[in-house]
């Protein structure tokens, strides 16, 4: 990933800047106006910090796009699976059907032009999908919760069924989010994987700590590893090597800052 040229605290993925027919971004901590931990351009609509200067954030966001706030999709994730379609059906709701639409929602997917798909983020994953085909787009959230219920499979098939896409023509960008060394989970999550068919014994997924015995996980290659699975192909697929955990200058961590830790937004829009 490299820095957007216009916008010095926004990312952009290389393999996403050849098409002409989207935009995208992933946002960084810096260029806000929230102070403090949550300091300073916190997207997380659901932090403790103070909503007008997160609704502030957003704005600022949306300016350098040149758009309105509605135009950005954002659901409230739960760490779950549920995928939503966002369809002429659903930008016609009024403000509070929409916001109960999107309650629960970890991935959503439209073919509908001029509108951002986004997926808020402190170490988890934000992943990213244009069908160059079908011109069709999605925007993922995660965790290892999500990845365990096989999410981005999930949201692949949706896209399967509702457009048509075949994974030979999906480009996937894999954003910022923690690396290995500093994702310790217990012996329960690795179970949870063993028990939903995700190999853990290759050392390039997963390791024991040598001094704690502690288990840590890359959700990163995890989730690449599982886009190869569903035939994505290996030059499609872009994983940032940025760790949200070590570059506090750049990014939040919940792992880092527990509970109060701003969130970043990663975003893709087809163009019209």
């Amino acid at each position: 990933m490299n820095r957007h040229p216009q916008q010095s605290n926004l990312l952009l993925f290389d393999l996403f800047n050849r098409e002409e027919r989207i935009k995208h971004f992933s946002t960084t901590r810096t260029g806000g106006v929230s102070n403090g931990a949550f300091s300073s351009f916190n997207m997380g609509n659901f932090s403790d910090d103070d909503p007008l200067k997160i609704r502030e954030n957003r704005l600022i966001l949306a300016r350098m796009f040149y758009m309105e706030l509605t135009h950005f999709i954002t659901p409230h994730q739960t760490h779950g699976t549920a995928v939503l379609t966002v369809d002429k059906s659903f930008l016609e709701l009024d403000n509070a059907a929409a916001i109960e639409a999107l309650y629960g929602v970890d991935a959503t997917i439209t073919r509908e032009k001029e509108i951002f798909l986004c997926a808020t983020t402190a170490d988890c994953l934000p992943v990213i999908i244009f069908d160059k085909k079908n011109e069709a787009i999605a925007a993922i959230h995660a965790g290892w919760r999500g990845t365990v219920g096989r999410i981005i499979e999930k949201t692949i098939a949706e896209m399967q069924r509702q457009f048509g896409s075949s994974p030979v023509d999906l480009l996937v960008g894999i954003g910022p989010a923690i690396c290995p060394d500093h994702y310790e989970v217990g012996d329960e999550v690795g179970a949870q994987f063993q028990k939903n068919g995700f190999d853990l014994t290759d050392a390039a997924v997963s390791y024991r700590d040598n001094n704690t015995s502690r288990l840590h996980i890359d959700l990163k290659e995890i989730n690449r590893r599982e886009l190869l699975r569903l035939g994505v192909l290996a030059n499609n697929i872009e994983k940032s090597d940025l760790c949200t955990y070590e570059k506090q200058e750049l990014f939040f961590s919940a792992r880092r800052q527990s509970v109060h830790s701003g969130r970043m937004l990663t975003g893709i829009m087809l163009n019209r």
